[in-house]
């Protein structure tokens, strides 16, 4: 983190009130041990992404910061991180939490998340897609991008 942190800026109340969130009671748990992250797939993807770092910013009570931030909606919620997690933390609650204190507190406008629901809903199905698709016809997989784009256009027109 490039910028200095300020006392000012800290909500000391932050990981109660997550807390408070479906799923979200065994939060102080996390110990660091990054296996949240290690085992993400959109981590390895995105290099920028990290569960751990998120759980640290909520537990420093780095509230607006967290709220504001476009990693709460880069999370697949595969829920990978929540199954390996030693203390039972559940990230992919976690991550919902505070996908749901960002619209209620008006960070995030509801038509946003909306779209940004709609989207995943749409990946999902992509995925569901591709899958069926590559196994289901001989030969369908050898050119992926070809497969993938007829997708991606069938899904556009609905």
């Amino acid at each position: 983190m490039d910028k200095k942190l300020r006392i000012q800026d800290l909500d000391p109340l932050f990981a109660e009130d997550l807390a408070r969130e479906p799923g979200c009671q065994h939060l102080r748990r996390c110990f660091s041990c990054g296996v949240c992250t290690a085992t993400c797939p959109v981590a390895e993807a995105e290099p920028g992404f990290s569960p751990s770092r998120i759980i640290r910013h909520v537990l420093y009570g780095l509230r607006a910061t967290l709220l504001a931030s476009p990693d709460l909606w880069h999370c697949a919620r595969c829920a990978v991180c929540s199954f390996q997690c030693p203390q039972d933390v559940r990230f992919a609650d976690v991550i919902q939490g505070l996908r749901s204190l960002a619209l209620r507190e008006g960070v995030i406008p509801p038509e946003k998340v909306a779209q940004l629901e709609r989207g995943e809903g749409l990946v999902r199905e992509l995925r569901r897609r591709l899958i069926n698709e590559v196994l289901s016809r001989p030969g369908a997989g050898e050119d992926l991008k070809a497969t993938l784009a007829r997708l991606v256009k069938k899904l556009e027109l609905k």
